[in-house]
């Protein structure tokens, strides 16, 4: 999900945050789960000669305000996609932030339209620092597959109890199994994955 709106935080704000925030190495060196699977989609990544003409044609370097945790599935998704952007272009500058326990104030400013705040959150500033636009957590596209493939679970589950619920208010055991299901499923939609945050940055790139 892409929005575009007036700058939300203050110029200090954002100053402080660019100066407390890791490096996508720095992030992938103190993560504690999901190490592997980040490495294998930051490999798996490859951007093509139309996408890498695109980011290396822009005028500056897009500094990009990230709000993440390591045991997060969409950040593990995606994530590595930015980095490898930044890697291969230099027209991303990432700057990540733990979104808690300190960094609740900015995730309060960039609420999903469901008006609660989720991860990650991708805030994108000019060279000014102004504010010009957000994406947060992942592609409307995935969000319709993830329900797709929610369905599949129960279908093949039909023993178990809990279809409709979140997670947290599931077994132990089946939330490990329907998350397992779920990681298995996602790197198959790497390239749609891929495609659609690209033409969510360049709506908001222009």
């Amino acid at each position: 999900m892409s929005t575009q709106n007036a700058d939300r935080i203050s110029q200090d704000r954002r100053e402080r945050a660019f100066q407390e925030a890791l490096t996508y190495q720095q992030f992938i060196d103190s993560a504690k789960v999901n190490v592997e699977r980040f490495q294998g989609n930051f490999e798996q990544y490859t951007l093509s000669k139309q996408e890498l003409t695109y980011f290396k044609s822009l005028p500056d370097p897009i500094n990009v305000l990230v709000l993440a945790h390591d045991w997060c599935g969409d950040v593990v998704a995606n994530l590595p996609l930015f980095a490898k952007i930044e890697r291969e272009t230099g027209k991303l500058k990432l700057h990540i932030l733990l979104r808690d326990p300190d960094n609740q104030d900015i995730a309060a400013a960039y609420l999903h339209k469901d008006g609660r705040n989720h991860i990650p959150t991708y805030v994108f500033f000019n060279r000014a620092g102004e504010e010009l636009g957000l994406f947060i957590e992942r592609p409307d596209q995935i969000t319709d597959l993830i329900s797709t493939w929610k369905e599949e679970f129960w279908n093949l589950h039909p023993e178990w109890e809990g279809r409709g619920k979140a997670l947290s208010e599931l077994d132990e055991e089946v939330k490990r199994s329907l998350l397992h299901y779920l990681n298995e499923q996602r790197p198959k939609a790497r390239e749609q994955e891929k495609t659609a945050i690209i033409e969510n940055i360049r709506s908001i790139l222009g």
